[in-house]
């Protein structure tokens, strides 16, 4: 199961990767590259959902993707930052952080 957690991480990531392209450069090359990019994110999203709930694989996608983005704006793109947004991005990562554990206590009460 590590492995579908691990997908979902890494689909997360490069969802940062495709939202910031998209920001950038506006050419036929660019733009298959943001679809590729984007096509393998899904992937990585759909096959960790063979062992993971599709509800907490998508919600914690979200939530890792929606995290990544703002940091790199952020941190990346000097984008504004406040402590409200702090305080999201807090409610986030708990949401996230207690959707992997309730999964992986369900997964061995399971077994």
């Amino acid at each position: 199961m590590t492995k579908s957690w691990f997908e979902i991480f890494i689909g997360a990531l490069l969802e940062v990767v495709w939202v910031s392209a998209m920001k950038h450069d506006h050419s036929l090359l660019s733009a298959i590259i943001v679809i590729l990019i984007l096509i393998l994110s899904f992937y990585l999203m759909i096959d960790a959902s063979k062992n993971i709930p599709a509800g907490t694989t998508y919600a914690v996608y979200v939530g890792l993707g929606s995290l990544f983005v703002v940091l790199a704006g952020v941190l990346v793109y000097h984008e504004a930052f406040n402590l409200t947004k702090l305080c999201f991005l807090i409610l986030l990562t708990i949401g996230v952080i207690g959707l992997k554990r309730v999964t992986d206590i369900e997964e061995r009460q399971a077994h």
